[in-house]
């Protein structure tokens, strides 16, 4: 079986969307990547560098604990020639075999840190998925806090890190498709250590059991640390709390409308209703409600587009359909609810003086809440005129062909009713008798 050839470039753009996504560059602040001279460091210097245009420095610590150190930084040095990049070296004098040495290293680590953040620096470190797992797992066993086992935060006072959204085994395949050189350490090996006994014992244990284990993982933690409200998107928010909110309401065909400024925060919900409408018992569909939420999300990046998705399509007849803020979950049965409502809006249009529906009518007060047809003044006449609406086609068609001006989109409060008031006609199930 032939292998698939790595995408570098889609890495990198992968790792870039993620941190625009967590606003993890500020214009304000100058970026320095710790570089060790190991694959995960010498891979984010050059996605970095990348994503950068070179706009930034490089900083390696020598901890002389080894030979091998000089070496390691020699071949930074390399790299960061080879990326036309100023480096900052650091140099202690440490021994591997001293009481505490992690807790030593990583103390005199973060004071060298500290002094670049005092200097409007932000400081990134190459920590990744297997990382932040690993560490969860060694606290759940030493804590019993629900915080302390969230992992490796993805920002923290300044201190970055880019590679919270992929694997060891992604970041390998990165640098092995540039032919990145890069350093093993060997007390990668001593097993005296911590993170080098969980890693050898336990994560290479659960891999070959459960391959898929780090997707789980981080699905898990998304959804703590939004319940904890300590999750990165919490604090980058400019816009109003309470957008994050969920709105749920059943339809008048029975199917339901959840209504949110960002579906990521109600990943939970969203599963327990598909689970509800769904006439099969499969319980896995993270991977899928994933894609979902990031179609929601591109719906709402590109809105200019006022275009309606769906149906995403789930196992047991759930069809879901993306709108602005809104999703509609729905089983086949229900479907069949819109397919006659899609008949009777069309022989209601072509029995119906259109004159007369878009010259400003009293709006009645119908059951409906998604989604409907608003009829416009031309006067009014936006993008959506001219699209196919997936739940009614065939009315949608016949406006399209007859050029009559049209929206589609649910109005939730009364102000957005009042605005239409005056110039348009929305078909509702009050008009249908639906």
């Amino acid at each position: 079986m032939q292998r698939m050839k790595f995408n570098s470039r889609q890495f990198v753009r992968h790792v870039e969307r993620f941190m625009e996504a967590m606003r993890l560059l500020d214009p304000h602040k100058k970026v320095i990547v710790a570089v060790s001279g190991g694959v995960d460091s010498v891979a984010l210097m050059y996605v970095l560098n990348d994503i950068t245009k070179g706009n930034m420095k490089v900083l390696h610590i020598n901890h002389g604990t080894r030979p091998e150190n000089k070496n390691e930084e020699a071949l930074v040095l390399k790299h960061a020639q080879i990326c036309n990049l100023e480096v900052d070296i650091v140099r202690f004098s440490l021994d591997l075999k001293q009481s505490n040495f992690e807790g030593v290293a990583r103390n005199l680590r973060a004071g060298v840190y500290k002094q670049y953040l005092q200097n409007q620096f932000w400081v990134y470190t190459a920590h990744h998925l297997d990382d932040s797992f690993e560490w969860s797992m060694i606290q759940s066993f030493k804590q019993s806090s629900l915080s302390s086992t969230l992992g490796i935060p993805v920002f923290n006072k300044g201190l970055v890190r880019p590679f919270m959204c992929v694997s060891k085994n992604h970041i390998r395949k990165y640098a092995q498709s540039l032919g990145l050189s890069y350093a093993e350490d060997s007390s990668n090996r001593d097993m005296r250590f911590e993170r080098n006994f969980f890693r050898k014992f336990l994560t290479e244990t659960i891999h070959a059991r459960y391959p898929q284990y780090l997707r789980h993982y981080v699905a898990r933690q998304t959804e703590l640390a939004r319940k904890l409200e300590l999750h990165r998107s919490l604090f980058i928010e400019q816009r109003p709390r309470e957008l994050t909110l969920l709105m749920e309401k059943r339809e008048a065909s029975g199917a339901v409308v959840l209504r949110s400024g960002d579906f990521s925060f109600h990943k939970e919900e969203i599963k327990e209703w598909i689970h509800f409408f769904s006439r099969s018992h499969r319980g896995e569909i993270d991977r899928e409600v994933d894609k979902l939420i990031a179609s929601h999300q591109d719906l709402k990046d590109n809105a200019h587009k006022c275009k309606m998705k769906g149906p995403h399509a789930f196992s047991g007849g759930v069809k879901i359909f993306l709108l602005d803020n809104y999703l509609l979950i729905a089983s086949d049965s229900h479907l069949e609810y819109y397919k006659e409502a899609d008949e009777k809006i069309l022989s209601y249009l072509k029995h119906t003086s259109v004159t007369q529906m878009t010259s400003g009518q009293p709006l009645k007060k119908g059951k409906a809440f998604f989604p409907f047809i608003t009829l416009m003044n031309k006067s009014h006449m936006d993008k959506s005129s001219k699209l196919i609406h997936p739940l009614f086609p065939k009315s949608t068609q016949w406006l399209k062909d007859k050029k009559i001006p049209y929206n589609f989109y649910p109005l939730l409060s009364k102000k957005n009713r009042q605005k239409l008031r005056l110039h348009a006609v929305i078909l509702d199930s009050s008009i249908l008798g639906l």
